[in-house]
């Protein structure tokens, strides 16, 4: 069977990645102007300024990276063909079944089992393996995984995927970001103190670590910096603290608000993706029940991930061939799933995609 005839076109999923390019360009388009509409009225610039800012921010994103835009919270190394002689083995008879180029493979230093795909435009794509899934997987089951990546990867929407799932990362990582620059500054002005002989810690500091010294200071000139400089750096530091809950009211919800269209762009095109690419991974590889089995072991073994790795995931979990778990209530033994976390899921049940699957299994059977 050739490569064409094994891979019917998906109109449905053509059309969609054309409306998913359509919608993030209508969406950073609205996010630029809400940023120059603020620009203006904060210091007087034109508000078509906010628009220039996010082509500015792609172009130099682009620039940066070479094609691998993996979460830097991933600990990722390229995979050696010495070292991974199973892994590019089954890759590489994958694309030759496919037709298509090997892509670069990224092996991920974590024990939790789950792949991804990411590519940009004009750029290598990327299947990026964890560890623990290399380590866990026999041959069908790693087949299985890596026909369903290099899948994204045949019907484009790795591509499409990879901005989509970075514009929403943004928007709902900007908390992150000002609270990454209140501890920096937190920690200035303890580092101050610590200079003027008082033994402050950062609100950030591990209670575990060891403490961080104050400057030896001569007992006159402590006295003398306790009641002239302190007081100053008490008084910055209260008000940063004070400051700090206010904003946070005010910012969290407007940012969740904003976040809203990216996230329903990102999930439009991700739940019907993970269909098509269990399809055509299932026709890949020919066994249908090898890919469902592997997606419920991989669905299982991710309610088993510690809360430390988690953290690592979260920010790829929209890209990953299974999502993270959500803990939800039990009842009557299965879990309690809210509408509005099945409205922005980005991945559709496991039960849903192990269906279609065994729906497969029989028609090619017959």
């Amino acid at each position: 069977m050739t490569a064409a005839a094994r891979f019917r076109p998906d109109r449905r999923l053509t059309f969609r990645i054309g409306e998913t390019w359509l919608l993030l360009l209508v969406v950073t388009a609205g996010y630029g102007a809400l940023i120059g509409l603020v620009l203006q009225w904060l210091v007087g610039l034109p508000w078509w300024i906010g628009l220039v800012l996010p082509m500015l921010a792609t172009v130099l994103f682009y620039a940066q990276h070479d094609g691998g835009v993996l979460p830097r919270t991933l600990r990722t190394t390229d995979a050696d063909p010495a070292r991974e002689p199973r892994l590019y083995a089954v890759l590489e008879r994958l694309c030759a079944l496919a037709d298509v180029p090997p892509p670069r493979v990224k092996v991920i230093d974590a024990e939790w089992t789950n792949a991804l795909a990411v590519q940009l435009p004009g750029r290598r794509p990327v299947i990026a393996v964890s560890r623990g899934l290399l380590d866990t997987a026999d041959d069908d089951r790693l087949e299985s995984v890596l026909a369903h990546e290099l899948a994204h990867v045949i019907h484009r929407d790795a591509t499409v995927m990879t901005f989509a799932a970075n514009t929403s990362t943004a928007v709902l990582t900007l908390p992150a970001h000002l609270v990454d620059v209140f501890y920096a500054a937190d920690r200035a002005l303890c580092w101050l103190a610590r200079r003027c002989g008082f033994g402050w810690q950062p609100i950030d500091h591990d209670a575990d670590d060891e403490r961080l010294p104050a400057r030896n200071v001569a007992a006159g000139l402590r006295t003398l910096l306790g009641c002239t400089a302190m007081p100053v750096i008490g008084l910055i530091r209260a008000l940063l603290v004070l400051s700090v809950f206010p904003f946070g009211i005010v910012t969290l919800p407007a940012i969740l608000v904003l976040s809203i269209p990216a996230v329903l762009v990102l999930t439009r095109l991700s739940r019907y993706r993970e269909f098509a690419a269990d399809r055509t991974a299932a026709m890949l590889t020919g066994r249908p029940t090898v890919l469902a089995a592997t997606l419920t072991s991989l669905d299982e073994d991710s309610r088993r991930i510690p809360n430390k790795d988690l953290r690592e995931l979260r920010a790829a979990s929209s890209m990953a061939i299974v999502p993270l778990p959500v803990k939800h209530e039990q009842k009557k033994g299965q879990p309690r799933v809210s509408a509005l976390e099945r409205a922005v899921a980005s991945h559709p049940p496991i039960g849903q995609r192990v269906k279609r699957l065994d729906e497969l299994s029989r028609g090619l059977a017959q």
